[in-house]
Order: structure tokens, then sequence, then C-alpha cells
């Protein structure tokens, strides 16, 4: 049985156990879980301290490795999967992931992880554009939003306030993209950035839970569910 400590999830910080030289990646090279694509099989971002994306590559999770952050602490990751905040209306491609759980189960079952994930790359496209992305939103709607992060964001200290705009500038020039020319990768990796940063925040800042708002009714507009830490500030 998977302990609650090792079983991934969307937003966890993994390394690399082997080396990926078709994709220029080493064992050790540390990214994020931005999509999940089937069983066990998840979308991972390596960026670099700028936070630019340099390899967007397709893993199962036997060639990944969870890395922790605190104590060995089972009740604070429970907390954390409980703030999930989920998401209403149509999202997921599930016909898709049904399709890829199978595939994935036959190759597992016959040990051929290598065929595995060489599938989940050809799937990956799929899945990531099989969102609804707008849920009858409108761009101008969904840059009204954006506007509105922005302003609030203004309200934040300084040492936190430039890195925020510079996320929601990414976002503004996602949305302004056709639906299906959009990254939902990125645009995932990013919303859950803004709401992490602002929910880290001290002090009850009234402007940081705003932001926290924002970001959420954003993520809803277009599909994503957003992931809070376990000492979010929102009730």
């Amino acid at each position: 049985m998977v302990s609650a400590l090792t079983k991934f999830q969307l937003l966890d910080v993994v390394a690399l156990k082997e080396d990926l030289p078709t994709h220029h990646l080493a064992a050790g090279q540390v990214g994020t879980l931005v999509e999940s694509l089937a069983p066990d099989v998840y979308e991972v971002d390596f960026s670099d301290d700028d936070g630019q994306t340099y390899a967007m590559v397709p893993l199962h999770t036997s060639q990944l490795l969870k890395l922790h952050y605190a104590p060995n602490d089972i009740s604070l990751e429970a907390s954390t999967m409980a703030s999930t905040i989920h998401q209403h209306g149509s999202g997921d491609n599930v016909a898709g992931d049904k399709v890829m759980g199978q595939k994935i189960g036959t190759q597992v079952n016959g040990g051929n992880i290598g065929n595995l994930v060489n599938e989940a790359s050809g799937h990956a496209q799929v899945v990531a554009t099989g969102f609804s992305q707008t849920s009858g939103t409108t761009t101008a709607e969904l840059l009204q939003i954006v506007d509105r992060l922005r302003q609030t964001a203004g309200q934040l200290p300084p040492e936190v306030r430039d890195d925020l705009i510079i996320d929601i500038d990414d976002v503004e020039a996602e949305l302004q993209k056709p639906d299906d020319q959009r990254s939902m990768p990125k645009l995932r990796k990013r919303l859950a950035a803004l709401a992490t940063a602002a929910t880290m925040l001290t002090g009850g800042v009234a402007a940081a839970n705003e932001l926290v708002d924002g970001v959420i009714e954003l993520g809803s507009k277009i599909g994503i569910e957003i992931q809070l830490p376990s000492s979010s500030n929102q009730p």
C-alpha cells in the first residue's frame, strides 16, 4: 500500500532517478508535477532559477523521487490534500484518461517502462488540450480578472510584488492566445505559483487573501484546479 508520504500529487516537487539523454536531463534534476496524464504518469516541468521552462516531459512515477521539505508528518500531507480546490463543470478529458489508463496497465504488467513513457509523450498534447478552457467565459472577461489580480498584487509588499506581477503578466500573455494555442501546464504552474506566494504571506494581509480568491476564480473559469498549501489563510 502506498503511504500518504509517497503518493504523488499535482505540484509535487520531484527529482529524476535516472538520466534522460534524449531530453538532455540528468539524474538528480528537480522538476514539478504539472499535469496528470494517466495513472502514475505526470507531465513534469523542469525550470531554471528564473522560472523559465527548459524541459516538459511525461514521466512515470517509477522514474521520480518525491522531495520533502518538512518532517515526515502524515497529518501534514493529509492536510495539504484536503485543501485541494476542485473545479466544477467539464474540465478533465475523462475518456482520454481511461484509454491511457488501459495502455499504462498493459505496459506496466509487461515491465516496459520505456515504451510507457513514449506512449505518454505522444498523448500529452491531446490531454493538455482536452479542457473546456473558458467554460463559456470570454477572453475579455478573463482579462478583467487578470487586471484585478494585477491591481491587488500592487498592494502587496515590494519584496513579493514584482515577482507576482511577472507571473500575472505571463498568465495574461497566455490567455490572449486562441484557446487551442494556450499552454494549460504553463497556466497551471503560474496560477499555482501566485496562489502559493500569496498564502505564504503572514499577518493576515487582506490583499493576499483577495489575490488567492482571484486566482481560484480565474482557475475555475479555464478548467484548472488550484491546490493550496496547508498553511493557507483561506477559510
